[in-house]
Parts: structure tokens; sequence; C-alpha cells
């Protein structure tokens, strides 16, 4: 239900619910007694408690929007109902085209995650697939394929099945995109986004859910108080990485993609983005990733030395969503010009 409605039928509530109380104390219940005061008193401390409430919860719906790395806050939820547009017919967060509109084009996609898709980037073309677009110009056309918690294998599906032949393929790859082989494997250790979030206490659940102003505060002390959802995370990744299924299934899906670049006589360019708040971590999981490319005589674009020295916060968007902000977008646009523009990529 729309906010302004629901906030709307509250406040109505409480006016109606005001004038019910007035004309009973002032007309039907006029006996002084102790009891009379008391229950004024307790009408005007219920009245006015309850409206500071709705005002605070009327605020917090308003006004903390932001995203968060995990997406499971109400903060979250309004930031996607604000900002995720546009939609285009195949569902990605990008404009349309028409057939018409790439013919005699070199077409790029850039596919990827939420990285691609811009998680915390507000206005869709402060992303790089975006800022590339403006600096190739005329002739070029730059396709951005990406959702929200995708790994390899939907990125993969989505390349194939798509209705446009492309000149090139930018695969932005993020170190957790091994999350869907590694859960087709035989290991037993699986990964799911939910076991790194303790929900509420049951008592509390259901206020915390429906609440944006309880919802903001529970989440921020939980943040505070519990480090387990980060030590999870990174124990399934080095766990993945390691493992001999998981990164065999996860090798064979990569291989698809190179193969069928190949095949259809298509660039393949893939960019490694180290997690931004913990690059040093990062790094044995992207070797392994660059050296798979290296081996089939692909040149994988590994990001981290651009980010290696500089303070995490001046790379993600904010303290909860460590996705990439607006000038890490702007500089890769920057990287990928040069390699698009200057040096042809043919790997084929």
């Amino acid at each position: 239900m729309n906010l302004t409605i629901i906030y709307t039928t509250l406040f109505v509530f409480l006016i109606v619910l005001m004038i019910v109380t007035t004309v009973v104390f002032r007309n039907l219940w006029q006996t002084p007694s102790t009891l009379r005061n008391y229950a004024i008193n307790l009408s005007v401390f219920t009245f006015t408690l309850t409206f500071l409430l709705l005002c605070v919860e009327i605020f917090s719906a308003i006004f903390i929007i932001h995203s968060d790395s995990f997406s499971f806050t109400l903060a979250n939820q309004r930031w996607f109902e604000t900002y995720w547009h546009p939609i285009n017919r195949l569902g990605y967060r990008d404009v349309d085209y028409s057939p018409e509109d790439l013919e005699s084009q070199q077409v790029v996609f850039v596919v990827g995650d939420s990285f691609v898709a811009g998680q915390g980037i507000p206005n869709y073309q402060d992303r790089f697939s975006n800022r590339l677009q403006t600096k190739l110009g005329d002739g070029w056309k730059v396709l951005n394929i990406a959702q929200v918690g995708w790994s390899t294998t939907e990125e993969v599906q989505a390349v194939l099945s798509h209705p446009q032949k492309p000149a090139i393929i930018i695969l932005s790859y993020f170190i957790d995109d091994i999350r869907a082989a590694a859960n087709r494997s035989q290991i037993q250790q699986k990964f799911s986004f939910a076991e790194l979030i303790q929900p509420p206490p049951a008592a509390f659940a259901w206020l915390i859910q429906h609440s944006y102003f309880l919802n903001f505060f529970y989440w921020e002390w939980y943040r505070y108080h519990n480090r387990s959802p980060e030590d999870i995370y990174w124990q399934r990744l080095r766990y993945f990485y390691a493992e001999g299924d998981a990164w065999q299934i996860h090798q064979k899906e990569l291989q698809t993609l190179v193969n069928y670049t190949r095949d259809q006589k298509i660039s393949l360019l893939p960019i490694l983005f180290p997690n931004l708040i913990s690059i040093d971590l990062s790094q044995p999981l992207l070797k392994k990733v660059s050296d798979f490319f290296q081996s089939v005589g692909i040149n994988a674009l590994d990001l981290t030395p651009y980010f290696v020295n500089r303070p995490p916060m001046d790379l993600v968007v904010s303290r909860v969503d460590a996705h990439p902000n607006e000038r890490v977008n702007a500089q890769v646009a920057e990287i990928l010009f040069e390699i698009v523009n200057e040096q042809p990529i043919m790997n084929h």
C-alpha cells in the first residue's frame, strides 16, 4: 500500500479518536472524580505519544533512504522504490533500445551483478557503463545487462539468451560470483544471504519488519554489535575457491562464456572487482580467477591496483553499502574507454 495512504489513514484515525475522546469527557462523563482525571491525563499522554511516534515514523520513511550491502532493511527497500529506474523490456535497469537503434552500431555488453546494475547509485547515468557510453559517443551502444544478486551462472545465461549479438562483452567479475556454482556442487557448505543475517527477536520481529523507525535503529544496533555476517561471508568464499568441485563447476561456466565469444567472434574483457573494504582478502581469490583467464589466453583486468592504497570510504557508497560509488564508477569508465577505444580487444 502507498505510504501516503497509510499515513493519511493513521492521521485520520488519530483525529477521529481525539474527537471521540473529547465528546466522551465533555458530554458523557462530566462528573468530577479522581478516576476521570486519571482517564483524561492518560488519554492526553497516549494521544501525544502516538502522535509523536507517528511523526517520527513518517520522518524515517521519508528521509532515511539508503542502500545496504545485503539489501535487507526497509531503508534499502525505500531506496529501490525511489531510484531503481528506468527498467527496460528485458527487466534490466537500463534504457530500451529497439533493433533499429542498434543497427550499424558497435554494441558493447556490460554484464554483471549489483556492481554493474548500480546498487547505491541513485542516478543510473553515473554507472560506469553509462559513462563509457558517453565517452565512446556516436557509433557505439553500451547495454547494461545486470541484476542484483546475480552470479556467473545467471550472467552467462543472460548473454546466451540475449537477442542482440555484441562486438564486445565486458564481464564484471566480483569475488562472490562463484556462489551459484558452489551451490550446485557436491560440497557440504552452501551459500545463502539469509544465513548472514540473524532475524530480530520473535517478540519484536513484526514491529521491526514493519516500522521504518524501529527497523533503522535495530539494524544500526545489529551492525555495531555483530561481526558474524562478514566472518561467515569470507569463510564461505575461501572454502568455495579452495574446494575442488565448486571451483571446477565455476571454471566450466566461465569456459562456456569464453567458448561462446570465440565461436561468435566477440571480444571478451573480464574486469575483476575486489571487495572494496577488504581488498587484501580479495587478492588470493581474484588471482585464481585471473590465472584461469590467462590459461585460456585472455587477459583479465584486475582493478585492485587502482584501489589498493585508498581509504575504503573513498571507494564505497557508504559505511553500510560496500558497492562502488560514483567516483569509482567514473574511474572504471576511464580505464575501459582507453582499452575499448584505443586498444581494440581481439581475443579470438
